[in-house]
């Protein structure tokens, strides 16, 4: 077999298609529609675009895509229902979700649907394309899992549950949020820009008071529900940086 650097121009433009990635874009505004696609082809992309929701499924099951641009508002299907049964078929397909829709739980409803990353309109295309490249730089085979366990303690993220031995830990949503986060980066430094951002869904109406009054109640449940155990599960705090969650097992 020839080297790449023996192949002639025409070969090497070939062979620059074949690692291309695929994104399909589910988007039924024709002009962003239309933008998007120019944009991601002329940063090397290879697209599909679907107009709504069931067009969108369709191609979703039928291809295979390295990432998926799903608006949530669709005709026919709306974005989050496309979601959910993409990831009910087994899929683990990377999806950044476009949304109008500025409030919280609307972000929120969207990440639990499975979408991995979200980006509220008006948005700029550079971020898009920061975004779409952290998603397509997790390693392939990744799977979306439904539990996070840390010794005895077990979030079933399906279930939206918490347990330590069977027993539930009572958790608001803004402790839960936390708490996944921190196992599923466990043992690295969260910054409380980062916590801001995918804890409450913004970095400018959320202060550093609020998120240290969190977690630390998040610790006194933890403390609560797991006191004689040696496992030592704490949350650390990293001065002038955020927090990081530690197990028996970290170093």
């Amino acid at each position: 077999m020839r080297s790449l650097f023996a192949l002639q121009l025409p070969e090497l433009l070939l062979v620059s298609v074949w690692l291309m990635a695929r994104i399909l874009i589910v988007e039924d505004e024709a002009r962003l529609a239309a933008l998007l696609r120019r944009g991601l082809e002329a940063e090397g992309y290879v697209t599909d675009v679907a107009k709504d929701g069931f067009e969108g499924e369709l191609l979703a099951d039928e291809n295979t895509y390295d990432a998926l641009i799903v608006d949530w508002r669709l005709p026919k299907q709306d974005g989050k229902t496309l979601i959910e049964h993409h990831r009910a078929s087994g899929k683990s397909t990377p999806v950044l979700m476009l949304t109008a829709l500025d409030d919280v739980e609307h972000r929120v409803a969207g990440l639990d649907a499975g979408a991995d990353d979200y980006l509220t309109k008006p948005f700029s295309f550079e971020e898009l394309l920061a975004r779409l490249r952290a998603l397509l730089r997790r390693p392939q085979g990744f799977e979306r899992s439904t539990l996070y366990r840390e010794g005895e303690l077990v979030m079933n993220r399906e279930r939206r549950e918490v347990t330590w031995k069977g027993e539930i830990l009572r958790l608001r949503p803004k402790e839960y949020a936390l708490l996944e986060l921190l196992l599923s980066n466990k043992d690295l430094v969260i910054s409380r820009t980062t916590i801001a951002e995918k804890v409450w869904g913004s970095i400018v109406y959320v202060t550093d008071n609020v998120i240290d009054v969190t977690v630390s109640s998040l610790r006194q449940k933890i403390k609560d529900i797991v006191t004689g155990d040696t496992t030592g599960i704490t949350i650390d705090t990293v001065r002038g940086v955020g927090y990081r969650l530690r197990g028996a097992d970290s170093e």
